[in-house]
């Protein structure tokens, strides 16, 4: 009768770990840890071995656990904790080679716990070999030279990779925090290498099976702990690509699921999205979830299991994962302001320029990705407005319902069909929570000033408000870039600084400095214009407002209508356009509010021609 192979477990020491052989699968993350976590291991060991400089004999320094299996060749390959056993390794070779700076002549032991003789299973022949060694890409290579030094460290490419860089990092650090501590003689440094190996003990779990391996490392990190969902998923992944296929087609398919890995990783990394944050956004935009806690991060993992079954993640892996970078790549799309097919999207541009922190407007731009473009662009005319909003409100619900809002809005934005699908969509939505902040964006703006908001936006609410005026007017749509061109400034008609006698004559003089930073005395105007006017009165800049492209702009000083019932008669009357005569405290309080009406249609509180 044949005996079913059995999961094991054996307590070992450092030097009884490495007499065997260790290999790190190429579907592995690569190698991760940072300076602070190479410090924080050694000065854990150090504390807990060691009485002062001496050791503590009764002292011993658990590891945690490893997963392994063992493959065809005798090897272990390395399921779990790829990054404490390649660092131990390390422990070695910096040793071993602060031996050699003393010139000491190298110890037998440390060698054959960096490398030793194992027998070809094809030949037969006795070959030399590393204890550990890396199957991707040129991480493997580092950890090669570092343990052979058949090459010099330096000669090693930081800059390929940053698991490369790491490496390095790590044994340098070894390097020199053993130096540091024991760089008295050879005896000293030799007496640690010998506490470390043999006070330093791990678990080795031992498991029949590639895929036993992978689902014991499952239970060892459920719920996260050691991993965050992402590594998790992409175990999960494995498992169940195991799973689903015949033993002959395993392999290759856990190739093609690594290839795919490794491809939405590269995408991620290259638009420099947190993998995270974009699981959990995808997540939020295409299924159903639970938003009593706003679906944090940590309970994606979580979610993936319990929805397997209902939508076949499980059953298909790769198709899965096909979905992932496919949505991926159109998020890279939207980072960089353009619609999936990589044509420019004004409106997504826009939001960029209008604050960088938001990130939650992502989870509904996956949700419309499929979209006609022209309802896509749509969507991203709305989103920028309600961020605006949201923004210039400053919004005490903004952060509580932005993320349960935006996901629930996926729902329905899935299932759009056409025009008229969308419009009810965005009344239901959209509008109805403008409309909710409605009073506050007209109480703020009515006490806007460039005082109580940064430069740079004080520039955008210009540049979109004198942007929308043109466009009304001549129906020539214009890139909001060209109004925040470093050639365009901020004009205060009632100049901020002046000699006291302008702020005596100002019919308010005390209040001089409020009345010259509203919104109501800020116009956008060009450099060269700007220069030729400098601090005049408002009679000596007319002429040169005159001269401005921007209708806005030459709406204060002259009468801009062309003859009778035309596009720009009409631009001007609908959007309530006025000249002034003269410039004090209750013309800057009308234009104030002008520009709070005005304001209402730019961002789409009021319907006009070019909000629907």
């Amino acid at each position: 009768m044949s005996t079913v192979p059995k999961i094991e477990s054996h307590n070992l020491s450092v030097a009884e770990l490495f007499k065997d052989f260790y290999s790190v699968p190429d579907f592995q993350r690569e190698y991760v840890w940072k300076t602070d976590n190479v410090k924080k291991l050694f000065y854990d060991i150090i504390e807990e071995l060691y009485d002062d400089d001496e050791p503590d004999n009764d002292s011993e320094y658990f590891l945690g656990s490893i997963v392994v299996f063992r493959d065809e060749s005798g090897t272990f390959q390395l399921v779990d904790g790829q990054q404490r056993l390649t660092t131990i390794y390390m422990f070695f070779c910096a040793i071993r080679d602060l031996l050699r700076d003393f010139e000491y002549q190298t110890s037998r032991t440390i060698e054959e716990r960096i490398s030793g003789v194992a027998q070809d299973p094809k030949t037969g022949f006795d070959i030399l070999r590393l204890r550990v060694t890396l199957q991707y890409g040129a991480g493997a290579k580092a950890l090669s030279i570092i343990a052979s030094r058949e090459e010099e460290i330096s000669s090693i490419d930081k800059g390929i990779l940053s698991s490369v860089q790491d490496l390095v990092n790590a044994y340098e650090v070894l390097k020199g925090l053993i130096s540091e501590r024991f760089v008295e003689s050879p005896d000293v440094l030799l007496k640690f290498s010998s506490v470390f190996a043999n006070k330093v003990k791990l678990i080795r779990i031992e498991t029949p099976s590639f895929k036993n391996a992978l689902k014991v490392f499952e239970t060892i990190n459920d719920r996260g702990i050691g991993l965050n969902s992402m590594d998790l998923l992409k175990n999960y992944l494995f498992i169940n690509t195991a799973n689903s296929n015949s033993i002959d087609n395993v392999k290759n398919h856990w190739q093609s699921l690594k290839s795919r890995w490794d491809k939405l990783t590269r995408i991620l990394h290259k638009c420099q999205e947190d993998p995270m944050r974009f699981l959990r956004y995808y997540i939020m935009s295409h299924y159903e979830v639970d938003l009593q806690n706003n679906f944090p991060e940590e309970s994606i993992y979580d979610w993936v299991v319990k929805e397997n079954d209902q939508h076949q993640i499980n059953k298909d892996p790769l198709s899965f994962v096909d979905k992932l970078i496919e949505a991926s790549e159109h998020h890279f799309h939207f980072i960089k302001g353009e619609n999936v097919d990589g044509s420019p999207n004004p409106y997504l541009k826009n939001i960029t320029r209008l604050q960088g922190r938001y990130s939650q407007h992502f989870i509904l731009l996956l949700a419309g990705r499929y979209l006609p473009k022209e309802l896509f662009m749509k969507l991203c005319y709305w989103v920028e407005n309600l961020l605006f909003i949201y923004t210039i409100t400053r919004s005490t619900r903004k952060d509580v319902n932005m993320i349960r809002n935006f996901s629930q809005w996926s729902k329905n934005i899935r299932a759009i069909k056409d025009i008229g699908e969308f419009n009810n969509f965005v009344r239901s939505s959209f509008q109805k929570e403008i409309t909710s902040l409605s009073g506050d964006f007209d109480l703020t703006f009515r006490e806007l000033t460039d005082s109580k908001i940064a430069k740079f936006r004080i520039k955008y609410i210009l540049a979109k408000m004198t942007q929308f005026v043109n466009e009304q007017a001549y129906s020539n749509p214009t890139q909001l870039d060209e109004y925040l061109d470093k050639s365009l400034t901020i004009e205060h008609i009632l100049p901020k600084s002046t000699k006291s006698e302008g702020r005596h004559n100002f019919n308010k003089p005390t209040e001089y400095n409020l009345y010259a930073s509203k919104l109501g005395n800020l116009v956008l105007l060009e450099k060269s214009i700007n220069s030729s006017i400098s601090d005049s009165s408002f009679e000596d800049k007319k002429n040169g407002y005159t001269q401005s492209q921007f209708l806005l702009t030459r709406s204060l000083v002259g009468n801009n209508k062309v003859g009778n019932n035309t596009q720009i008669n009409r631009a001007i009357n609908l959007l309530n356009l006025k000249h002034f005569d003269a410039w004090d405290s209750s013309t800057i309080d009308e234009r104030q509010e002008i520009l709070v009406n005005l304001a209402r249609k730019v961002w789409g509180l009021e319907n006009t021609p070019n909000s629907n």
